[in-house]
C-alpha cells in the first residue's frame, strides 16, 4: 500500500510501442491503444489517431467480409500526426480496421468489436489480479468469453506525456490464460455487464499499488489545486538543477514539519544529546509498532520519535562513518548527536546515511529517529542486528536493540508530509503522463477507480484532487459528463472501541460527497467485504457487482438505487433523525434491534443508539442542544450493520445536524 521511491525522476521518453497487426515501417499507423481484438465504443463518434507521412493523406475504413462499415479520411500534420474520427456505430462485430496513407504506409487490424469500453484505474485494491481473488480457480475455468476483451497497461513512471507504452502490450481476448494478471474488481464489473446486458465490453486496466491521486492527473489539471504549486514548481527545477530542487525540497519539508508538527518546538531538544531522556519508554523495534505489544500504538498513525545511545572510544569517534537503520515506515529524519545525517520517504527503503567527520565524538553519542507513518503498519520495522554503525576503518558497531521512545502527534492532525516530485509513481502527474496520456482520447463509456488509501494522510487535499481529476479525464477523453465510478475504501485495520479521528473514514466521506455532488459520479460501498488484517482483501467479486450496479444508474439511465446514503440529520422532539436516500425498500439492521457506529458529536463526540424506521434512523434521546453532527461508521475498521432489502450497505458519512 505504501510508495517506493527511486533515486532520481525518470527522463526517457516512450513512443510506439505495442503496435500489432500488419504495419508499414517507420513507425506509421494507430497508435498503440488500437491492436487486433480492440473494442471500440458504440453509439458514439469513435477518436482514432496515430502517425503517417508528413502531410499526407490518411484513410481508415472498418469493414467486415469485405463491406465496408465506416470510414473516415484526412490529413496528417508536418510532424506525421493524425487524429479522425469513425462516425457512431452500433454494437457487433467482429470487423477489420485498416489504416493507410498516400505515402503506401498500410496496417490491418482484425477482430475488432464496437460495444462498450471501460478504463479500470487506481491503486492496489484495483491493481490486485483475479488470479489471487476469492475463488480464483473457479472464476478463471470460466473465463473464456470472446464478447469480453483486456488491455493491461504496463507501468511507466513519465515526467512528460508519451504516447505509447513501456513495453509492448496489445488487446487479448478473456480466457483462462489472459484473465488472471488483470484487475479482478474491473474484470468483475465488465464480465458483469456483458452477461446483463449482452454487448460486447472492452476493460482497460491501469493502475499502480501505492499511488496518490495527484499522480494521476495532468500537469495541467494540477495546476489550480490548492497544496500542489509549490511540488510542481520545485519538479520543474529539478529538471534544470536538481541540486538545488534539492536544497528547495529539504526547505518545503522543514516548513511542513514547522507547520504540522505541534512538537516541533522541542526538536533541537529531543534530537540532540544533551536531551534527558529517561523518562520515555523503552522497546526493542523489531516488526512494525503496531504488533509491539504496547497499548498505545496498537493502531496509531502519526509521529513516534526514537533516541538510543551508543559509546565511542576516541579512535573511533575521530572517524567518519555510515549508519544503517534498517526499513522505516514510512517517513523518517535522523539525527547524530544534533547533526541531521539524512531523511527518506518510502516505507519499504533501508535507510543508509553517511556520517562526516566530526559528527561522533568519545563517549556517548545519541541517535534520534524521528518517524511519521501515514497509515497501516508503522516504525523502525527490520532486524536489530541488521541496524551498526560502520566506521571508515571498516570496523562495525552493532547498535543497542533497546531504544526509547516517546509517542507524537496523531496523522490526523498532521496530515502526511508532501512526497518529493521524484519519487518513482509518486511525483505529480508522472502515472498520468506514463500509463493516461497514450490511451487519451480514446472513446469510453466512463470510468472505473478505487483509489486512497494512499491519501488517507491529507483529506482535505484529496477533497480537492478527486474534482479535479474528474474534470482532467473528461477534459482528456473529450468527454465532458464522462461517468466515473469510485470504490468507496474497504475496510482495514484496528477496529476502535471509542469515537476518535479517522483518515479512512475522513476519505470515504470525501468520496460519498463525490457522488452527491456529481450526477455522473456513482459510488461501490465496499466496507463490508474488507478485511481488517488485510489491506488487500480478496473478495472482489462483490465490489465488481457493486461497479457494474452503479455503471447501469450513472452510464446506462436505469433507475437503480446503490444502498443507503445520507439525505439529512435533523432533531424531532428530543430524538435526532437520519433520512436516507438511495434505499431499495427499507433500512435493516443485520443481527440485532441496534445499528451500530452511530456517534454524536459536540465538543466531543460519542457512540449513540439506533433504530431503523422505515428508510430512516431514529436515535432517541440523542437531539440535544448541542448536537453538531453525526457520524456512522467513523473508523478505520468499523463494524456496521446497516443495510437495505437489497443486501446494500450504508455508506459510512459524517453530516451536520440542522
Amino acid at each position: 500500500m505504501k510508495t517506493k521511491i527511486a533515486a532520481g525522476l525518470a527522463t526517457g521518453l516512450v513512443t510506439l510501442a505495442g503496435v500489432t497487426g500488419a504495419c508499414a515501417q517507420d513507425g506509421a499507423g494507430l497508435a498503440p491503444v488500437f491492436t487486433d481484438h480492440a473494442v471500440l465504443q458504440r453509439d458514439k463518434p469513435v477518436a482514432l489517431w496515430g502517425r503517417a507521412a508528413a502531410n499526407a493523406t490518411v484513410d481508415l475504413v472498418l469493414s467486415a467480409s469485405n463491406k465496408v462499415v465506416a470510414n473516415a479520411s484526412g490529413r496528417a500534420d508536418a510532424s506525421g500526426a493524425f487524429s479522425l474520427n469513425l462516425p457512431p456505430q452500433g454494437a457487433g462485430g467482429p470487423y477489420t480496421l485498416a489504416f493507410r496513407d498516400s505515402a503506401g504506409h498500410s496496417q490491418t487490424l482484425t477482430d475488432i468489436l464496437i460495444g462498450d469500453v471501460w478504463l479500470c484505474s487506481g491503486q492496489s485494491n484495483m491493481e490486485f489480479p483475479l488470479k489471487a481473488a476469492t475463488n480464483a480457480a473457479g472464476e478463471l475455468a470460466g473465463a473464456y468469453d470472446p464478447q469480453l476483451r483486456i488491455l493491461n497497461v504496463p507501468r511507466n513512471s513519465q515526467p512528460v506525456p508519451v504516447t505509447g507504452f513501456a513495453k509492448a502490450t496489445g488487446w487479448q481476448v478473456s480466457s483462462p490464460e489472459t484473465a488472471g494478471d488483470t484487475s479482478a474488481v474491473c474484470y468483475f464489473m465488465a464480465r458483469q455487464l456483458a452477461d446483463t446486458l449482452h454487448v460486447p465490453q472492452g476493460m482497460i486496466h491501469a493502475s499502480w499499488g501505492g499511488t496518490a491521486a495527484q499522480v494521476w492527473i495532468s500537469r495541467q489539471g494540477l495546476d489550480p489545486v490548492a497544496g500542489m504549486r509549490e511540488t510542481l514548481q520545485v519538479e520543474d527545477l529539478y529538471r534544470t538543477d536538481p541540486k538545488a530542487a534539492l536544497a528547495k525540497w529539504d526547505q518545503v519539508r522543514d516548513t511542513w514539519w514547522r507547520e504540522h508538527d505541534p512538537d516541533f518546538r522541542n526538536l533541537s531538544q529531543w534530537s540532540g544529546p544533551s536531551f534527558a531522556d529517561g523518562a520515555w519508554p523503552t522497546m526493542v523495534p523489531q516488526g512494525d509498532w503496531e504488533t509491539s505489544g504496547i497499548p498505545a500504538l496498537k493502531s496509531f498513525d502519526g509521529i513516534v520519535w526514537y533516541r538510543q545511545t551508543v559509546t565511542l572510544t576516541a579512535a573511533q569517534a575521530g572517524q567518519a562513518a555510515t549508519v544503517d537503520l534498517g526499513p522505516i515506515d514510512d517517513d523518517d529524519t535522523t539525527w547524530i548527536n544534533g547533526t541531521r545525517v539524512g531523511a527518506t520517504e518510502g516505507w519499504n527503503l533501508a535507510r543508509h546515511y553517511a556520517v562526516p567527520k566530526g559528527v561522533l565524538k568519545a563517549g556517548p553519542n545519541v541517535i534520534a529517529v524521528r518517524v511519521l507513518d501515514t497509515g497501516g503498519g508503522g516504525g523502525l520495522y527490520g532486524n536489530p542486528a541488521d541496524r551498526v554503525l560502520t566506521l571508515a576503518d571498516g570496523s562495525r558497531v552493532t547498535l543497542p536493540a533497546e531504544w526509547r521512545y516517546h509517542i507524537g502527534a496523531d496523522v490526523s492532525a498532521t496530515g502526511g508530509t508532501p512526497v518529493s516530485p521524484w519519487a518513482e509513481a509518486a511525483g505529480p502527474a508522472v502515472l498520468y503522463n506514463g500509463m493516461v496520456a497514450p490511451l487519451a482520447p480514446y472513446t469510453l463509456k466512463g470510468v472505473a477507480w478505487y483509489q486512497g488509501e494512499a491519501n488517507t494522510g491529507d483529506s482535505a487535499l484529496y477533497a480537492r484532487l478527486m474534482p479535479a481529476l474528474l474534470k482532467d479525464w473528461r477534459m482528456q477523453f473529450r468527454a465532458p459528463d464522462l461517468p466515473f465510478l469510485v470504490v468507496q475504501l474497504s475496510a482495514f485495520g484496528a477496529p476502535h472501541a471509542a469515537p476518535q479521528a479517522s483518515g479512512w473514514a475522513e476519505i470515504r466521506d470525501v468520496q460519498r460527497r463525490l457522488e452527491h455532488d456529481d450526477s455522473h459520479v456513482g459510488m461501490a460501498v465496499s466496507e463490508d467485504v474488507g478485511d481488517r488484517f488485510d489491506i488487500h482483501p480478496t473478495e472482489k467479486r462483490q465490489v465488481g457487482l457493486r461497479l457494474a450496479l452503479a455503471a447501469r444508474k450513472v452510464a446506462y439511465g436505469e433507475p437503480l438505487k446503490l444502498g443507503p446514503r445520507p439525505e439529512r440529520a435533523y432533531r424531532r422532539g428530543g430524538d435526532l433523525v437520519i433520512d436516507f436516500s438511495g434505499v431499495n425498500g427499507s433500512l435493516k439492521a443485520y443481527g440485532g434491534k441496534d445499528v451500530l457506529g452511530l456517534e454524536v458529536c459536540a465538543s466531543a463526540c460519542h457512540f449513540a443508539s439506533g433504530r431503523v424506521d422505515g428508510t430512516s434512523l431514529v436515535l432517541p434521546g440523542e437531539g440535544g442542544a448541542d448536537a453538531k453532527s453525526v457520524r456512522f461508521g467513523w473508523a478505520d475498521a468499523p463494524l456496521l450493520n446497516l443495510f437495505d432489502d437489497a443486501d446494500l450497505p450504508a455508506s459510512p458519512f459524517a453530516v451536520d445536524i440542522h
